[in-house]
């Protein structure tokens, strides 16, 4: 048996100038330090920017075989966590543009994994793991509060809060040109979001001061548990979902909570669940899209797909390519 590995982590920081820059970089990043800018004079002072980038890419248990055979087996997967910044506080400075706060921690953790292709021969794959991005306020500050007052000055004293978090998980895909082709998967895709503190202005002088801005981000992608059959069969198996969490807190002056949920575990594909290809609707065994979590995929257009097994590929092969042929197709 013959085990493929590809794993690669991606991290990434800004750097900025004439601004406060707290960076985190990693799949886990712990509490950040307090940031305090106060008695700034000029224009454009006393500016925080918070700003962790975490980008973890995990590619793995991929299996291709052209006229042999390719096992492939992966545990792990994509993650990131920061676990939340001290807090931001600006003050008394007096200038255009001064004493503004951004709070934006940005996750892209992505997996590709358990996928099998075979041409002529047989794949086999399976991959245990996901793709997670979390933002938990923990450690010595179980929130970050964000803090701006007394400035003075146009466009100063303004407050924008927008964790972004995009995990994205695809896996337990299989591919059969003329041979057989097994993906199992078991994973998902999720974002959590835990909340920041209080957000507080107050006391700024000037035009277009004092605004505030909390606008989470979550778009968690989960693609499993497909199948493709050309001349073939493929078999495909998922056990994961997507999830998206905003819990909401009551100790903020204003609470955010949003929780959106969608799942696919262990979808059997037949013929019957699946439509028709246009023009191939007289030859057995032809299918349509594969509704799988909203994501059609071309079903066997030849031989068997399933999500349990894979059926007798010489003897569908040339049953299939008999009716093709007895259609005109061939």
């Amino acid at each position: 048996m013959n085990y493929s590995w590809a794993r690669k982590t991606a991290q990434t920081g800004f750097v900025a100038a004439g601004a406060v820059l707290v960076a985190g970089v990693g799949t886990a990043q712990a509490w950040g330090p307090d940031v305090t800018t106060q008695d700034q004079v000029g224009a454009v002072s006393g500016n925080q920017v918070v700003a962790p980038i975490q980008a973890p890419i995990n590619i793995c248990g991929i299996a291709a075989a052209v006229l042999g055979t390719a096992d492939a087996a992966c545990e792990g997967g994509a993650s990131a966590e920061f676990n939340g910044a001290g807090d931001l506080t600006t003050q008394d400075n007096t200038g255009l543009g001064n004493g503004n706060q951004a709070y934006a921690p940005i996750q892209v953790p992505t997996e590709v994994s358990g996928i099998a292709a075979a041409v002529g021969g047989i794949a086999n794959s399976w991959s245990t793991g996901g793709s997670n991005a979390t933002v938990a306020e923990s450690g010595r500050h179980a929130e970050s509060d964000t803090t701006t007052q007394r400035n003075i000055g146009a466009l100063s004293g303004n407050q924008l809060l927008a964790p972004i978090q995009a995990p994205v998980n695809a896996c337990g895909n299989a591919i059969a040109v003329g041979g057989v082709s097994d993906a199992a998967c078991e994973g998902g895709a999720s974002a959590e979001y835990n909340g920041a503190g209080d957000l507080t202005t107050q006391d700024n002088i000037g035009l277009g001061n004092g605004n505030q801005l909390f606008a989470p981000i979550q778009a968690p992608i989960n693609v499993c548990g497909n199948a493709i059959a050309i001349l073939g069969s493929a078999s495909a198996s998922c056990e994961g979902g997507s999830d998206a969490e905003i819990p909401g807190d009551g100790g903020h002056h204003h609470s955010h909570k949003e929780h959106s949920t969608t799942e696919s575990s262990g979808a059997d594909v037949n013929e019957e669940m699946l439509p028709a290809v246009p023009g191939l609707d007289t030859v057995s065994g032809a299918t349509g899209a594969l509704p799988v979590d909203g994501v059609p995929v071309v079903g066997g257009l030849v031989g068997n797909t399933t999500s349990e097994g894979v059926a007798d590929t010489a003897t569908d092969t040339l049953a299939g390519v008999t009716e093709l042929a007895g259609a005109g197709l061939l």
